[in-house]
């Protein structure tokens, strides 16, 4: 039997792979993180999950930059069960990033 962290974790890597043609993006993975500004005893949950890919170019204007973001968002945020798990995992935010120097909140 697969524990709950595997199966949303196949289930984001499906769905997160198939959100753009290979052209445009590409699907890297995703880390896990957790927030060291938030104490251990807060009410709010202290992961977060951030959606790594890689524009096929890097001179990607803001409005398709921010188009990209929304529809990676987008697709998350219609998969009501992987928003489930991922909630009922402890995440409380996803973020999407195209390179290393920034990341989107989605959610």
């Amino acid at each position: 039997m697969l524990s709950a962290p595997l199966v949303h974790a196949e289930n984001l890597d499906v769905l997160m792979s198939q959100v753009f043609p290979e052209a445009q993006a590409t699907y890297i993975g995703y880390e896990s993180v957790e927030r060291q500004d938030i104490p251990a005893s807060a009410a709010v949950e202290r992961k977060y999950l951030i959606v790594d890919f890689r524009l096929a170019s890097n001179d990607m204007a803001s409005e398709q930059l921010q188009a990209s973001v929304h529809k990676v968002c987008m697709t998350l945020l219609k998969d009501r069960d992987l928003i489930r798990q991922l909630s009922d995992s402890g995440y409380d935010m996803v973020s999407v990033a195209f390179d290393r120097r920034s990341q989107f909140d989605c959610l």
